[in-house]
Protein backbone atom coordinates (compact mmCIF):
# COMPACT_ATOMS: atom_id res chain seq x y z
CA UNK A 1 0.00 0.00 0.00
CA UNK A 2 2.84 2.38 -0.62
CA UNK A 3 5.05 3.75 -3.33
CA UNK A 4 8.43 2.06 -3.37
CA UNK A 5 11.92 3.44 -3.92
CA UNK A 6 12.31 6.11 -6.60
CA UNK A 7 15.49 7.95 -7.57
CA UNK A 8 15.79 11.53 -8.78
CA UNK A 9 18.27 12.59 -11.42
CA UNK A 10 20.87 14.74 -9.74
CA UNK A 11 23.95 16.69 -10.68
CA UNK A 12 24.92 17.93 -7.21
CA UNK A 13 26.50 16.16 -4.27
CA UNK A 14 26.00 14.91 -1.70
CA UNK A 15 22.85 12.89 -2.18
CA UNK A 16 20.65 11.93 0.75
CA UNK A 17 17.84 9.41 1.19
CA UNK A 18 14.66 11.34 1.94
CA UNK A 19 11.53 9.69 3.33
CA UNK A 20 8.24 11.06 2.00
CA UNK A 21 5.17 10.30 4.13
CA UNK A 22 1.45 11.01 4.00
CA UNK A 23 -0.92 10.27 6.87
CA UNK A 24 -4.65 10.11 7.38
CA UNK A 25 -4.84 13.02 9.87
CA UNK A 26 -1.89 15.13 8.76
CA UNK A 27 -3.80 18.43 8.80
CA UNK A 28 -3.08 21.25 6.35
CA UNK A 29 0.41 19.90 5.61
CA UNK A 30 -0.65 16.59 4.08
CA UNK A 31 2.85 15.33 3.11
CA UNK A 32 6.05 15.46 5.14
CA UNK A 33 9.65 14.87 4.03
CA UNK A 34 12.34 13.61 6.42
CA UNK A 35 16.09 13.07 6.26
CA UNK A 36 16.49 9.30 6.47
CA UNK A 37 19.90 9.61 8.16
CA UNK A 38 19.07 12.09 10.92
CA UNK A 39 15.28 11.86 11.11
CA UNK A 40 14.86 15.65 10.88
CA UNK A 41 11.94 17.08 8.90
CA UNK A 42 13.12 18.80 5.72
CA UNK A 43 9.90 19.96 4.11
CA UNK A 44 6.11 19.66 4.04
CA UNK A 45 3.50 20.12 1.33
CA UNK A 46 0.18 21.85 1.89
CA UNK A 47 -3.00 20.23 0.60
CA UNK A 48 -5.91 17.94 1.36
CA UNK A 49 -5.29 14.41 2.74
CA UNK A 50 -3.80 12.05 0.17
CA UNK A 51 -5.52 8.79 -0.76
CA UNK A 52 -3.61 5.55 -0.02
CA UNK A 53 -1.49 4.06 -2.81
CA UNK A 54 -1.47 7.29 -4.85
CA UNK A 55 1.74 9.17 -3.98
CA UNK A 56 3.92 9.41 -7.11
CA UNK A 57 7.05 11.16 -8.32
CA UNK A 58 6.81 12.82 -11.75
CA UNK A 59 9.83 13.01 -14.02
CA UNK A 60 13.33 13.45 -12.64
CA UNK A 61 12.20 14.80 -9.30
CA UNK A 62 10.13 17.64 -10.76
CA UNK A 63 6.79 17.12 -9.01
CA UNK A 64 4.98 15.07 -6.43
CA UNK A 65 1.44 13.93 -7.24
CA UNK A 66 -1.28 12.34 -5.12
CA UNK A 67 -5.02 11.84 -5.30
CA UNK A 68 -7.32 13.46 -2.79
CA UNK A 69 -9.01 11.16 -0.35
CA UNK A 70 -12.76 10.77 -1.06
CA UNK A 71 -12.63 13.38 -3.86
CA UNK A 72 -12.30 12.90 -7.67
CA UNK A 73 -9.27 15.21 -7.91
CA UNK A 74 -5.50 14.95 -8.10
CA UNK A 75 -3.06 17.44 -6.61
CA UNK A 76 0.53 18.15 -7.67
CA UNK A 77 3.40 20.02 -6.05
CA UNK A 78 6.65 21.31 -7.57
CA UNK A 79 9.27 19.46 -5.56
CA UNK A 80 10.74 22.71 -4.18
CA UNK A 81 7.47 24.48 -3.28
CA UNK A 82 5.19 24.23 -0.29
CA UNK A 83 1.96 25.00 -2.16
CA UNK A 84 0.22 22.82 -4.75
CA UNK A 85 -0.13 23.79 -8.41
CA UNK A 86 -3.33 25.65 -9.27
CA UNK A 87 -4.46 23.42 -12.11
CA UNK A 88 -7.56 21.27 -12.58
CA UNK A 89 -6.71 17.58 -12.44
CA UNK A 90 -10.25 16.21 -12.38
CA UNK A 91 -10.83 12.48 -12.83
CA UNK A 92 -14.05 10.44 -13.28
CA UNK A 93 -14.26 9.22 -9.68
CA UNK A 94 -12.52 8.61 -6.35
CA UNK A 95 -9.04 7.20 -6.94
CA UNK A 96 -8.09 3.88 -5.33
CA UNK A 97 -4.55 3.59 -6.73
CA UNK A 98 -2.22 5.54 -9.02
CA UNK A 99 1.18 5.21 -10.71
CA UNK A 100 3.29 7.43 -13.00
CA UNK A 101 5.89 6.14 -15.47
CA UNK A 102 9.41 7.27 -14.59
CA UNK A 103 10.94 7.30 -18.09
CA UNK A 104 10.04 8.54 -21.56
CA UNK A 105 6.71 10.27 -22.09
CA UNK A 106 5.06 10.52 -18.68
CA UNK A 107 1.85 8.53 -18.38
CA UNK A 108 -0.39 8.43 -15.33
CA UNK A 109 -2.36 5.24 -14.61
CA UNK A 110 -5.35 5.69 -12.31
CA UNK A 111 -7.50 2.99 -10.73
CA UNK A 112 -11.09 4.12 -10.14
CA UNK A 113 -13.35 1.37 -8.83
CA UNK A 114 -12.59 -1.61 -11.12
CA UNK A 115 -11.51 0.49 -14.13
CA UNK A 116 -8.09 1.67 -15.34
CA UNK A 117 -7.71 5.18 -16.81
CA UNK A 118 -4.54 6.11 -18.69
CA UNK A 119 -3.60 9.81 -19.06
CA UNK A 120 -0.66 11.50 -20.75
CA UNK A 121 0.64 14.19 -18.38
CA UNK A 122 2.18 16.36 -21.10
CA UNK A 123 -1.20 17.04 -22.72
CA UNK A 124 -3.71 15.92 -20.09
CA UNK A 125 -5.20 13.66 -22.74
CA UNK A 126 -7.09 10.50 -21.84
CA UNK A 127 -5.30 7.69 -23.68
CA UNK A 128 -7.58 4.81 -22.84
CA UNK A 129 -9.83 2.98 -20.40
CA UNK A 130 -9.74 -0.71 -19.50
CA UNK A 131 -11.98 -2.83 -17.32
CA UNK A 132 -10.78 -6.31 -16.40
CA UNK A 133 -10.95 -6.40 -12.60
CA UNK A 134 -14.24 -7.46 -11.06
CA UNK A 135 -13.76 -5.48 -7.86
CA UNK A 136 -11.98 -2.18 -7.04
CA UNK A 137 -8.29 -1.86 -7.96
CA UNK A 138 -6.05 -1.64 -4.90
CA UNK A 139 -2.52 -1.22 -6.29
CA UNK A 140 -0.69 -0.09 -9.46
CA UNK A 141 3.03 -0.14 -10.22
CA UNK A 142 5.11 0.60 -13.36
CA UNK A 143 8.13 -1.34 -14.55
CA UNK A 144 11.32 0.79 -14.44
CA UNK A 145 11.34 1.01 -18.25
CA UNK A 146 7.82 2.50 -18.21
CA UNK A 147 6.53 0.18 -20.95
CA UNK A 148 4.48 -2.07 -18.69
CA UNK A 149 2.53 -1.76 -15.47
CA UNK A 150 0.89 -4.19 -13.07
CA UNK A 151 -2.45 -3.97 -11.31
CA UNK A 152 -3.93 -5.79 -8.33
CA UNK A 153 -7.48 -5.65 -7.01
CA UNK A 154 -9.87 -6.69 -4.32
CA UNK A 155 -10.84 -9.60 -6.57
CA UNK A 156 -7.38 -11.09 -5.95
CA UNK A 157 -6.31 -10.90 -9.61
CA UNK A 158 -2.85 -9.62 -10.62
CA UNK A 159 -2.45 -8.44 -14.23
CA UNK A 160 0.48 -7.17 -16.28
CA UNK A 161 -0.46 -4.55 -18.91
CA UNK A 162 1.40 -3.19 -21.93
CA UNK A 163 1.20 0.59 -22.27
CA UNK A 164 1.69 0.21 -26.04
CA UNK A 165 -1.64 -1.63 -26.28
CA UNK A 166 -3.47 1.43 -24.91
CA UNK A 167 -1.67 3.76 -27.32
CA UNK A 168 -2.36 1.46 -30.25
CA UNK A 169 -6.06 1.21 -29.40
CA UNK A 170 -6.28 5.03 -29.23
CA UNK A 171 -5.71 5.27 -32.99
CA UNK A 172 -8.36 2.71 -33.92
CA UNK A 173 -11.98 3.78 -34.07
CA UNK A 174 -13.30 0.22 -33.62
CA UNK A 175 -10.53 -1.08 -31.36
CA UNK A 176 -11.54 -3.91 -29.04
CA UNK A 177 -11.24 -3.65 -25.26
CA UNK A 178 -7.58 -3.55 -24.22
CA UNK A 179 -6.57 -6.90 -22.71
CA UNK A 180 -3.78 -7.62 -20.19
CA UNK A 181 -0.37 -8.67 -21.48
CA UNK A 182 -0.38 -11.44 -18.84
CA UNK A 183 -2.85 -12.75 -16.30
CA UNK A 184 -0.25 -13.40 -13.64
CA UNK A 185 -2.43 -15.08 -11.04
CA UNK A 186 -5.19 -14.79 -8.47
CA UNK A 187 -5.13 -14.66 -4.68
CA UNK A 188 -8.08 -15.93 -2.68
CA UNK A 189 -8.40 -12.53 -0.95
CA UNK A 190 -7.69 -8.94 -1.98
CA UNK A 191 -4.27 -7.81 -3.19
CA UNK A 192 -2.74 -5.39 -0.67
CA UNK A 193 0.54 -4.43 -2.34
CA UNK A 194 2.81 -4.92 -5.36
CA UNK A 195 6.60 -4.64 -5.59
CA UNK A 196 8.92 -4.90 -8.58
CA UNK A 197 12.66 -5.44 -8.91
CA UNK A 198 14.88 -2.89 -10.64
CA UNK A 199 15.24 -5.23 -13.62
CA UNK A 200 11.63 -4.49 -14.53
CA UNK A 201 10.23 -6.69 -17.28
CA UNK A 202 13.34 -8.91 -17.06
CA UNK A 203 12.90 -9.29 -13.32
CA UNK A 204 9.95 -10.31 -11.20
CA UNK A 205 6.88 -8.90 -9.49
CA UNK A 206 5.77 -9.66 -5.94
CA UNK A 207 2.15 -9.42 -4.84
CA UNK A 208 0.85 -9.62 -1.27
CA UNK A 209 -2.61 -10.52 -0.03
CA UNK A 210 -4.74 -10.98 3.04
CA UNK A 211 -4.94 -14.68 2.11
CA UNK A 212 -1.65 -15.17 4.06
CA UNK A 213 0.49 -15.40 0.93
CA UNK A 214 2.90 -13.37 -1.17
CA UNK A 215 3.48 -14.53 -4.73
CA UNK A 216 6.52 -14.00 -6.94
CA UNK A 217 5.95 -13.87 -10.72
CA UNK A 218 8.44 -14.04 -13.59
CA UNK A 219 7.55 -11.08 -15.85
CA UNK A 220 9.27 -12.56 -18.91
CA UNK A 221 7.05 -15.64 -19.01
CA UNK A 222 4.17 -14.48 -16.81
CA UNK A 223 4.48 -17.65 -14.72
CA UNK A 224 4.48 -17.90 -10.91
CA UNK A 225 7.82 -18.69 -9.31
CA UNK A 226 7.17 -18.85 -5.56
CA UNK A 227 4.14 -18.86 -3.33
CA UNK A 228 5.28 -17.66 0.09
CA UNK A 229 2.90 -18.92 2.78
CA UNK A 230 2.83 -17.05 6.10
CA UNK A 231 0.87 -17.32 9.34
CA UNK A 232 -1.05 -14.07 8.88
CA UNK A 233 -2.44 -11.68 6.31
CA UNK A 234 0.29 -9.87 4.33
CA UNK A 235 -0.51 -6.14 4.15
CA UNK A 236 2.62 -4.83 2.40
CA UNK A 237 5.67 -6.03 0.51
CA UNK A 238 9.02 -4.63 -0.65
CA UNK A 239 12.18 -6.03 -2.22
CA UNK A 240 15.76 -4.87 -2.52
CA UNK A 241 17.24 -3.70 -5.82
CA UNK A 242 18.42 -7.14 -6.94
CA UNK A 243 15.30 -8.93 -5.76
CA UNK A 244 17.37 -11.24 -3.56
CA UNK A 245 15.58 -10.21 -0.38
CA UNK A 246 11.86 -9.71 0.28
CA UNK A 247 10.22 -7.92 3.20
CA UNK A 248 6.67 -8.88 4.17
CA UNK A 249 4.57 -6.66 6.45
CA UNK A 250 1.66 -8.25 8.32
CA UNK A 251 -1.60 -7.11 9.84
CA UNK A 252 -0.30 -7.95 13.33
CA UNK A 253 2.52 -5.37 13.02
CA UNK A 254 5.35 -7.81 12.28
CA UNK A 255 7.79 -7.91 9.36
CA UNK A 256 9.32 -11.06 7.86
CA UNK A 257 12.54 -11.18 5.84
CA UNK A 258 12.68 -13.77 3.05
CA UNK A 259 15.99 -14.45 1.27
CA UNK A 260 15.75 -15.79 -2.27
CA UNK A 261 19.48 -16.45 -2.67
CA UNK A 262 20.39 -19.22 -2.88
CA UNK A 263 17.14 -19.67 -4.79
CA UNK A 264 14.74 -22.25 -3.33
CA UNK A 265 12.91 -24.62 -5.71
CA UNK A 266 9.89 -23.08 -7.44
CA UNK A 267 6.57 -23.66 -5.73
CA UNK A 268 5.22 -23.23 -2.21
CA UNK A 269 7.65 -21.89 0.39
CA UNK A 270 6.63 -21.88 4.05
CA UNK A 271 7.75 -18.80 6.01
CA UNK A 272 8.14 -20.28 9.47
CA UNK A 273 9.63 -17.40 11.47
CA UNK A 274 7.22 -15.12 13.34
CA UNK A 275 8.99 -11.97 12.21
CA UNK A 276 10.09 -8.79 13.95
CA UNK A 277 7.54 -6.73 15.88
CA UNK A 278 7.72 -3.35 14.17
CA UNK A 279 4.35 -1.69 14.85
CA UNK A 280 1.43 -2.01 17.24
CA UNK A 281 -0.98 -2.21 14.32
CA UNK A 282 -0.84 -3.40 10.70
CA UNK A 283 2.26 -2.60 8.63
CA UNK A 284 0.81 -0.75 5.62
CA UNK A 285 3.97 0.60 3.92
CA UNK A 286 7.46 -0.73 3.28
CA UNK A 287 10.36 0.77 1.33
CA UNK A 288 14.01 -0.24 0.91
CA UNK A 289 17.00 1.97 0.11
CA UNK A 290 19.02 1.27 -3.05
CA UNK A 291 21.89 -0.12 -1.00
CA UNK A 292 19.48 -2.57 0.65
CA UNK A 293 20.97 -1.67 4.05
CA UNK A 294 17.92 0.14 5.40
CA UNK A 295 14.22 -0.67 5.58
CA UNK A 296 11.55 1.96 6.29
CA UNK A 297 8.20 0.86 7.69
CA UNK A 298 4.91 2.71 8.15
CA UNK A 299 1.92 1.43 10.07
CA UNK A 300 -1.66 2.06 11.09
CA UNK A 301 -0.28 3.14 14.47
CA UNK A 302 0.87 6.36 12.76
CA UNK A 303 4.60 5.73 13.09
CA UNK A 304 7.32 5.60 10.44
CA UNK A 305 10.51 3.79 11.48
CA UNK A 306 13.97 3.30 9.96
CA UNK A 307 15.62 -0.11 10.42
CA UNK A 308 19.10 -1.45 9.67
CA UNK A 309 19.10 -4.64 7.62
CA UNK A 310 21.72 -7.00 9.03
CA UNK A 311 22.80 -10.11 7.16
CA UNK A 312 23.44 -13.14 9.33
CA UNK A 313 24.65 -16.69 8.98
CA UNK A 314 22.92 -19.70 7.51
CA UNK A 315 19.32 -20.30 8.53
CA UNK A 316 16.32 -22.15 7.17
CA UNK A 317 13.24 -21.15 5.24
CA UNK A 318 10.99 -24.18 5.33
CA UNK A 319 13.26 -26.96 4.11
CA UNK A 320 15.55 -24.59 2.15
CA UNK A 321 18.92 -23.33 3.33
CA UNK A 322 19.05 -19.54 3.08
CA UNK A 323 20.99 -16.63 4.53
CA UNK A 324 19.42 -15.59 7.85
CA UNK A 325 18.93 -11.82 8.20
CA UNK A 326 17.29 -9.55 10.73
CA UNK A 327 16.52 -5.86 11.24
CA UNK A 328 17.42 -3.47 14.07
CA UNK A 329 15.61 -0.21 14.87
CA UNK A 330 17.57 2.97 14.16
CA UNK A 331 15.00 5.72 14.72
CA UNK A 332 11.37 6.82 14.58
CA UNK A 333 10.99 9.71 12.12
CA UNK A 334 7.22 10.28 12.04
CA UNK A 335 4.38 9.86 14.54
CA UNK A 336 1.14 11.29 15.88
CA UNK A 337 -0.55 12.10 12.55
CA UNK A 338 -2.81 9.09 12.14
CA UNK A 339 -2.40 5.92 10.05
CA UNK A 340 0.30 6.14 7.36
CA UNK A 341 -1.25 6.08 3.86
CA UNK A 342 1.81 6.50 1.57
CA UNK A 343 5.54 6.09 2.01
CA UNK A 344 8.50 6.38 -0.35
CA UNK A 345 12.27 6.76 -0.31
CA UNK A 346 13.65 9.32 -2.74
CA UNK A 347 17.37 9.84 -3.26
CA UNK A 348 18.10 13.48 -3.99
CA UNK A 349 20.21 16.46 -2.96
CA UNK A 350 19.10 18.54 0.02
CA UNK A 351 19.19 21.77 -2.00
CA UNK A 352 16.39 20.55 -4.27
CA UNK A 353 13.93 20.76 -1.39
CA UNK A 354 15.13 24.12 -0.04
CA UNK A 355 15.93 26.20 -3.13
CA UNK A 356 13.63 29.11 -4.00
CA UNK A 357 13.88 28.56 -7.77
CA UNK A 358 14.28 25.35 -9.70
CA UNK A 359 14.49 24.86 -13.47
CA UNK A 360 11.67 22.39 -14.11
CA UNK A 361 11.37 21.04 -17.64
CA UNK A 362 8.57 18.54 -16.97
CA UNK A 363 4.98 19.53 -17.76
CA UNK A 364 1.69 18.58 -16.12
CA UNK A 365 -1.30 19.78 -18.12
CA UNK A 366 -4.93 20.01 -16.93
CA UNK A 367 -6.75 16.74 -17.50
CA UNK A 368 -9.33 16.45 -20.26
CA UNK A 369 -12.92 16.20 -19.05
CA UNK A 370 -14.07 14.22 -22.10
CA UNK A 371 -13.99 10.61 -20.89
CA UNK A 372 -16.27 9.24 -23.59
CA UNK A 373 -13.96 9.34 -26.61
CA UNK A 374 -10.20 9.87 -26.24
CA UNK A 375 -9.96 10.73 -29.97
CA UNK A 376 -12.26 13.72 -29.50
CA UNK A 377 -9.80 15.51 -27.21
CA UNK A 378 -7.79 18.36 -28.88
CA UNK A 379 -4.06 17.86 -28.98
CA UNK A 380 -2.12 20.45 -26.93
CA UNK A 381 1.47 21.09 -27.95
CA UNK A 382 3.55 22.87 -25.27
CA UNK A 383 6.55 24.71 -26.78
CA UNK A 384 9.67 25.27 -24.72
CA UNK A 385 13.00 26.71 -25.82
CA UNK A 386 16.47 25.66 -24.81
CA UNK A 387 17.21 28.69 -22.67
CA UNK A 388 15.87 29.64 -19.28
CA UNK A 389 12.18 29.19 -18.74
CA UNK A 390 10.35 32.51 -18.70
CA UNK A 391 7.04 30.70 -18.24
CA UNK A 392 5.52 29.59 -14.98
CA UNK A 393 5.12 25.85 -14.53
CA UNK A 394 1.76 25.60 -16.23
CA UNK A 395 1.56 28.86 -18.16
CA UNK A 396 1.96 26.69 -21.24
CA UNK A 397 2.24 28.06 -24.74
CA UNK A 398 -0.44 25.98 -26.37
CA UNK A 399 -1.22 25.73 -30.03
CA UNK A 400 -4.53 23.96 -30.51
CA UNK A 401 -5.85 23.93 -34.07
CA UNK A 402 -9.46 22.79 -34.04
CA UNK A 403 -9.54 19.02 -34.29
CA UNK A 404 -12.82 19.25 -36.18
CA UNK A 405 -11.09 21.24 -38.93
CA UNK A 406 -8.50 18.50 -39.36
CA UNK A 407 -11.12 15.76 -39.31
CA UNK A 408 -13.27 17.62 -41.82
CA UNK A 409 -10.23 18.15 -44.02
CA UNK A 410 -9.50 14.43 -43.98
CA UNK A 411 -13.08 13.39 -44.67
CA UNK A 412 -13.48 15.96 -47.46
CA UNK A 413 -10.21 14.83 -48.96
CA UNK A 414 -11.56 11.31 -49.20
CA UNK A 415 -15.06 11.94 -50.52
CA UNK A 416 -15.16 15.53 -51.81
CA UNK A 417 -14.54 17.15 -55.20
CA UNK A 418 -11.21 18.48 -56.40
CA UNK A 419 -12.16 21.95 -55.16
CA UNK A 420 -13.02 20.53 -51.73
CA UNK A 421 -9.75 18.63 -51.66
CA UNK A 422 -7.73 21.73 -52.51
CA UNK A 423 -9.57 23.72 -49.85
CA UNK A 424 -8.79 21.05 -47.26
CA UNK A 425 -5.12 21.02 -48.24
CA UNK A 426 -4.98 24.81 -47.95
CA UNK A 427 -6.46 24.64 -44.43
CA UNK A 428 -3.88 22.10 -43.32
CA UNK A 429 -1.02 24.08 -44.86
CA UNK A 430 -2.18 27.22 -43.08
CA UNK A 431 -2.39 25.42 -39.73
CA UNK A 432 1.09 23.92 -40.19
CA UNK A 433 2.56 27.31 -41.12
CA UNK A 434 1.02 28.91 -38.03
CA UNK A 435 2.40 26.17 -35.81
CA UNK A 436 5.89 26.51 -37.29
CA UNK A 437 5.97 30.30 -36.86
CA UNK A 438 4.55 30.03 -33.37
CA UNK A 439 7.20 27.52 -32.26
CA UNK A 440 10.05 29.34 -33.97
CA UNK A 441 9.16 32.66 -32.41
CA UNK A 442 9.22 31.29 -28.86
CA UNK A 443 12.37 29.23 -29.39
CA UNK A 444 14.18 32.32 -30.70
CA UNK A 445 12.91 34.38 -27.78
CA UNK A 446 14.28 31.77 -25.39
CA UNK A 447 17.71 31.77 -27.07
CA UNK A 448 17.93 35.56 -26.85
CA UNK A 449 17.78 35.19 -23.06
CA UNK A 450 20.94 33.10 -23.02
Amino acid sequence: MCMHYLQMSSTMEPLIDTIIVSSLNAGADCIQVYDGTTGTQLKSYRGLPAAPSTLCLVGHGAYLMAARRDKPFLQAWPIHRHEALQIRLVVPGRVNAMAVSSTGSKYCIIGISEKLYVYKLLSGRLIGVASRHYQPITRLVFTPCGNYFASGGEDGFVYLWSLASFIEALHKYDAPQVQPHFILGQHSDKVTDLAMTSFGIRGFLVSSSLDHTARVFDLVTGRPMYNLVTSGGVTSVACNTLGSQLFLGHNDGTVNIVNLLPAPPHGDVQVTSRGVECHQKAVKCLAVTTSGNQLVTGGDDGEVKVWSVISGGQGTLGSNKVNDSHIALQRVVHMGRGPVTNLSIVRTERETLTTAELDIKEVIAPFSQDHSSPLAVPTIVPIRGRGKQHLQELDLINFTPELSVQQNAISEGISGTNDDLQSSINQLQTANTQLFKFALRHIIDEERDL
